[in-house]
């Protein structure tokens, strides 16, 4: 399915949002445990309306962390929900410099 501007989204099916997030992520762990990405991502949650956060076992310069989420995420929808996105953990700032002056980013957790 071809996704533009002019598309609505896709919609999780029933199934998906009934799921618990135990049973979803065992779902994805199945899927993924013989692929490269099982080296590169940690299911942490999944959300009912689509949404799978993972977090980066290894560290990724940007050119590659971006290519791996986007073909991972082509992987999720082709094998269990259309509807899926996936996020990467939100990390703080690393920043030492902003550090040092005193300033701070705040983040969701």
């Amino acid at each position: 399915m071809l996704f533009t501007p002019f598309n609505d989204p896709p919609f999780p099916s029933n199934e998906w949002i009934n799921m618990i997030n135990k049973k979803r992520i065992n779902m994805i762990n199945q899927i993924i445990e013989k692929t490269k990405f099982a080296n590169f991502f940690q299911v942490i949650i999944t959300k009912s309306d689509g949404q799978v956060i993972v977090r980066l076992i290894k560290t990724l310069p940007a050119s590659e962390r971006g290519t791996l989420l986007l073909d991972f995420e082509e992987l999720l929808k082709n094998k269990i929900e259309l509807a899926i996105n996936v996020w990467a953990e939100s990390l703080g700032d690393k920043n030492s410099l902003r550090k040092l002056r005193g300033i701070e980013v705040k983040h969701d957790k």
